[in-house]
């Protein structure tokens, strides 16, 4: 039987929305006069977030900060920008994204991406779409604009304009000299590990030039910054950006600092507090919206704020020497763990063979063996846990130290006394000795390298 033409049409209304690069749930309608509709669109998941009403809205898409993030990261700035009148697209990361891995030119592409889109709804004016970064997002969000004209302006909030790397390792450093850490540790604890991640090619896209790419900026251009920004150089990257921009020929640029602000933007005294709590610092909403629904769209002449006060100043990362490089490294630990496996295993023989004898020493031994294995484990893990969370997390020391590398310092030097006291029994078990010595002379190197025996 033929199909009728109602079941035609249908049929064909269906294939052509599965078809369809995006799709987009009915919008919702807030008490406040806002909507919110999720849409899909080229692999991506997202929601705009747009005034109820009206025609001819500027629009921006928001580019997230480091990290896994999803929409509702920047929900708060999506529905403060919206009530201003500010169409605005805020979605998920990529699902292959990697802070440690992916290029800011994908991320770049994903903006772009949502430029377009927005540029098709009929509320946006599309010669006023824009992107918006924050964090890592201020480098994506200039190589957006780089790479295409039909992003319309910029706005970059709390944006480095040095490296990821260089960037990083001076937060570490703020954070751990915040938390009282000694100068001594501040190395150890929260730059070596980052350095040893940085020459494997696991810490970001440290290639990536922000200069470079802001010489090419040709749009107009807001930089804000916090006045107690801890996660970026606020006073150097103000500087840089003017001097970059200039170069390239844009003047049509703003730089401004937004008082008593962290790196979220939110309300700070000192930049260590209240980072994502609700309120966000006086004057931030209405700074971008008013520039991003005017000067954004015209041609605005250049201006800067002076610098924010930056105690602290940044340093090129330092190359590995070749004691910190793997093979070195790995070697250590192999030497290790080869002498620490060792000991059970001559000491399982040894009964195999009927050796009942128990040669003194024996419990100190023991004692050496978990006490190195302890803190070979204990100092991996917690330099990893520095840098996943950017050295923010510390926030306690005893004598100039987390309490955490306190305990590992202490276990480090029990090892290597009871390493000392096993020694006694050499003659009754030297292969088996021998063998932890081994490991423990491999050990003394590696701990003090890690900061282990720094005082």
């Amino acid at each position: 039987m033929l199909p009728t033409c109602k079941s035609v049409c249908l049929t064909a209304g269906l294939l052509m929305a599965l078809a369809s690069p995006m799709s987009s749930a009915p919008p919702a309608i807030a008490a406040d006069g806002i909507t919110n509709t999720e849409v899909n669109y080229q692999g991506l998941r997202g929601a705009i977030v747009a005034p109820a009403g009206g025609t001819g809205h500027p629009g921006m898409v928001l580019v997230a900060g480091a990290g896994p993030r999803g929409r509702d990261s920047y929900r708060p700035e999506a529905e403060a920008f919206a009530r201003a009148g500010i169409v605005v697209l805020i979605y998920d990361k990529r699902a292959d994204y990697s802070r440690a891995t992916s290029s800011y030119a994908a991320l770049a592409d994903d903006a772009v991406t949502g430029v377009e889109l927005l540029r098709t709804r009929p509320d946006v004016n599309p010669s006023e779409v824009g992107v918006w970064g924050h964090s890592e997002g201020g480098w994506v969000a200039p190589l957006a604009a780089a790479k295409s004209a039909d992003v319309g302006f910029v706005v970059t909030v709390g944006a480095s304009a040095l490296p990821s790397d260089r960037t990083q390792l001076w937060s570490d450093r703020t954070y751990l000299a915040h938390a009282g850490v000694t100068d001594g540790l501040v190395g150890p604890i929260g730059l070596n590990a980052s350095r040893m991640l940085i020459s494997a090619g696991l810490f970001g896209d440290t290639a990536n030039d922000p200069i470079a790419t802001l010489t090419r900026v040709r749009q107009p251009l807001l930089v804000v910054f916090g006045e107690y920004d801890r996660s970026m150089p606020p006073g150097e990257s103000l500087d840089l950006f003017r001097a970059a921009l200039d170069r390239g020929g844009n003047q049509h640029y703003t730089l401004r600092v937004v008082g008593g602000a962290n790196h979220t933007m939110r309300r700070s005294t000192d930049g260590f507090d209240n980072a994502h709590g609700p309120d966000f610092a006086p004057g931030f909403v209405n700074l971008v919206t008013t520039w991003v629904n005017g000067p954004a769209h015209g041609a605005p002449p250049a201006s800067a704020d002076p610098p924010p006060a930056q105690a602290l100043a940044s340093s090129p990362t330092e190359p590995l020497s070749w004691y910190e490089g793997p093979i070195t490294q790995a070697a250590l630990l192999a030497l290790m763990v080869a002498g620490l496996l060792a000991y059970p295993a001559c000491a399982a023989a040894r009964r195999l063979r009927g050796t009942r004898a128990r040669p003194p020493g024996r419990w100190p031994a023991r004692w050496a063996v978990l006490g190195v294995l302890t803190a070979v484990i204990g100092t991996v893990c917690y330099a990893l846990f520095v840098v996943a969370t950017g050295a923010t997390e510390v926030d306690t020391t005893i004598l100039g130290r987390p309490p955490s590398w306190l305990l590992l310092q202490l276990d480090a030097v029990g090892a290597v006394v009871a390493a000392g006291l096993a020694a006694r029994g050499w003659r009754h078990a030297p292969i088996q000795r021998g063998l932890l010595l081994v490991s423990v002379a491999a050990f003394l190197p590696w701990a003090a390298y890690w900061g282990l025996f720094t005082v």
